[in-house]
């Protein structure tokens, strides 16, 4: 949680503490700059291993390549590094060399290919990253090892996951209310916006649901941070959306889309269920397709 600290002074104590504070700047400094130095020190050698990650790897024998313990795990470690770059240029130079390599035999590059696929766009993978995804695509729409026609298959998935980026603005969608009335995402007002896509007939969307509604921390924690609650049913049941209504707390918005516009022109990558995104008051995305769980960290972070 954010704490804050006051301090109080005598008169005497503040001329020694201002001079003390003033000393206290330049180690500030000196230890900031140490810090940053450090920081670009690691970041350097995190990208020289993303880069070099592959050398040593034969993508010619077959058996090492669709091995689970040798050539699927090397994939998934080599996804969590690039989980930790933050710099979208750096991971597709890094995607670009591994697939690059991979090309020398076509059936190493399927496969792993399809391995990107499961790892980062199944809805059931808890590993799932559209930003590391994005740039698996983008190689395979431009490789010269692909028709044509096999390009164009991931151009509608690379179209989607695109949207709803992290620091863009969300998708805005029209929702109906109980009441019958409409609004808008953008008519939102709260600081934050939780906003959770469900299916009334999905487990694993009420598990998140009860857990959310149920918990005092998190009610606690949801109100302390000016967190609303949009809950829509995208699926386009109405009797279904009703029934549900029992399921949701009367304090959160619980919406419906009636014109089904959500689902019919792609505003957002619905391939789990809940899907969940967090918005700023600007209805910014903070969080992309994400859990509950970083949602919780991400209030608790000392920054926040």
């Amino acid at each position: 949680m954010k704490s804050s600290t006051l301090g109080f002074w005598l008169p005497m104590g503040l001329i020694v503490g201002l001079l003390w504070a003033c000393n206290g700047n330049n180690k500030s400094k000196k230890e900031s700059n140490e810090t940053m130095q450090q920081k670009a020190a690691t970041l350097n050698t995190a990208d020289s291993s993303l880069l070099h990650f592959w050398d040593k790897f034969d993508m010619k024998d077959s058996a090492q390549v669709k091995s689970p313990d040798i050539g699927e795990q090397k994939l998934a470690d080599f996804i969590g590094l690039l989980s930790k770059t933050p710099d979208s240029a750096m991971r597709d130079k890094a995607v670009d060399l591994m697939l690059d390599k991979a090309k020398s035999n076509r059936p190493s590059f399927d496969h792993f290919v399809k391995l990107y696929e499961h790892y980062l766009y199944d809805g059931n993978s808890p590993m799932r990253n559209d930003s590391i995804y994005e740039s698996v695509l983008r190689h395979l729409i431009k490789t010269d090892l692909l028709s044509d026609l096999e390009k164009e298959a991931y151009r509608p998935i690379y179209k989607l996951v695109r949207r709803n980026k992290v620091g863009q603005p969300a998708e805005d969608f029209n929702y109906e209310l109980a009441s019958g009335a409409k609004q808008k995402l953008s008519q939102t007002k709260a600081k934050y916006t939780f906003l959770i896509f469900y299916d009334p007939d999905c487990s694993h969307c009420k598990e998140t649901i009860h857990q959310l509604r149920d918990t005092p921390q998190l009610l606690q924690l949801f109100a302390q941070r000016q967190v609303q609650v949009l809950a829509i049913d995208p699926w386009g049941d109405r009797s279904r959306w009703k029934d549900y209504q029992s399921e949701l707390s009367d304090q959160w918005i619980n919406g419906f889309d009636s014109d089904s516009k959500i689902l019919s022109f792609n505003l957002y990558d619905l391939k789990a269920s809940p899907t969940i995104y967090l918005l700023d008051e600007n209805k910014k995305v903070i969080l992309k397709d994400t859990y509950l769980q970083p949602v919780v960290e991400y209030f608790v972070q000392p920054n926040q």
